[in-house]
């Protein structure tokens, strides 16, 4: 039992969560099947379902997209362990098209052979597990039901662990990608100013190395003061600093700001993050958002690729060489451009433009 209970923790952390735990569960419980229902589908999802053995990818989806709908062995009585039979007859489970059409040719369980429980998470999603066995095997007994209803809390804590761990992640690539997108490089490093974590402005950077790079996990400038400076900064107990560094390509120095991330009173102190470092390249491009600009103000195609080149600090004539129009073109845009956006002059549409477009465009597959 105590394996079957770390899986079911352990599963919090892994890429494709409950698949390892819902093994060993049918190990422990001797069963042939197990499936968990974390998210029950529905007309707008097709919610997220795990089945053992791991072959089932095809009864999963199946589940997911028609017979979720047909499922009799639903609407349990919630953290209750029951049997198919407690519910219903062997004939009326038997009898359904669920049966029949879908688990039979898989997974013949009889009404006796079939168990499950329905657990409320702390959201209020309620979520299924149901275990089958062959009908040549002894069916379940009352015994069976109390060892699952033993399991039946660190299930429902794990959901909880894992629904939050899900919304911390998708909250924290919100962030991560809007900083993306406003070209700023993110470090993350812990106790020993070795590195934990970048976004990806952050490893282009690094990559390039002109003007930071990484040894082993840990960082360097390009010159010996520059990255002495850098460590005293990551050592001081100040709350934020900033300084510049120096680039061998001959380009403007990159700004870097230093923030001491503060101890979680919880932590152990270990391997936790202690610094963040905000990078900005000064000749980093915007990055096109010419649907976003087009949609905000109703500039046309050919208006908001040309008010994105001003953006990125084009003069009018430049930007009618680089998006190869004539200069009278280029002059009727810019005016439809500042009656569209409100301004008058080149710079206040630009300051105009940064903030309401920059970093706005939406990524697409």
């Amino acid at each position: 039992m105590n394996e079957a209970i770390h899986a079911i923790y352990q599963s919090v952390l892994e890429a494709e969560p409950w698949r390892s735990s819902m093994a060993l569960i049918s190990e422990y419980m001797g069963c042939t099947s197990t499936t968990i229902v974390v998210r029950p589908s529905s007309s707008t999802d097709l919610g997220y379902l795990v089945c053992h053995p791991t072959n089932g990818k095809e009864f999963e989806t199946a589940y997911k997209t028609k017979w979720h709908l047909f499922d009799p062995f639903v609407n349990l009585p919630h953290e209750r362990v029951v049997l198919i039979s407690d519910v219903m007859t062997d004939r009326v489970w038997q009898d359904s098209s669920f049966f029949q059409d879908y688990l039979r040719f898989g997974m013949p369980a009889d009404a006796d052979h079939g168990m499950g429980v329905d657990m409320v998470t702390s959201a209020g999603t309620v979520s299924r597990l149901r275990l089958y066995r062959y009908p040549e095997l002894p069916p379940f007994s009352q015994e069976d039901k109390r060892r699952l209803s033993m399991l039946v809390p660190h299930i429902k804590q794990a959901l909880t662990l894992t629904a939050q761990m899900t919304r911390n992640e998708a909250v924290r690539e919100i962030y991560e990608e809007g900083l993306d997108r406003l070209n700023i490089g993110v470090l993350v490093l812990d106790e020993h100013a070795q590195l934990l974590r970048a976004n990806p402005v952050a490893c282009h950077l690094l990559a390039a190395g002109d003007g930071l790079r990484l040894v082993g996990r840990e960082l360097e400038t390009c010159t010996p003061a520059e990255t002495r400076e850098l460590r005293r900064l990551l050592t001081d107990a100040g709350t934020v600093a900033a300084m510049s560094l120096s680039r061998p390509s001959g380009r403007r120095k990159m700004a870097a700001v230093v923030r001491r991330i503060p101890m979680v009173e919880e932590s152990d102190g270990r391997c936790r993050p202690t610094h963040a470092i905000f990078l900005r390249d000064p000749d980093a491009q915007a990055r096109p958002a010419q649907e976003i600009a087009r949609q905000l103000f109703d500039f046309t195609p050919a208006e908001a690729n040309f008010s994105i080149e001003l953006v990125n600090g084009l003069s009018l004539d430049d930007a009618a060489v680089k998006l190869g129009i004539r200069r009278n073109t280029a002059r009727a845009h810019l005016r439809a451009i500042f009656m569209k956006a409100g301004v008058t002059r080149q710079s206040e549409l630009v300051r105009v433009l940064l903030n309401a477009v920059l970093g706005l465009e939406v990524a697409r597959d």
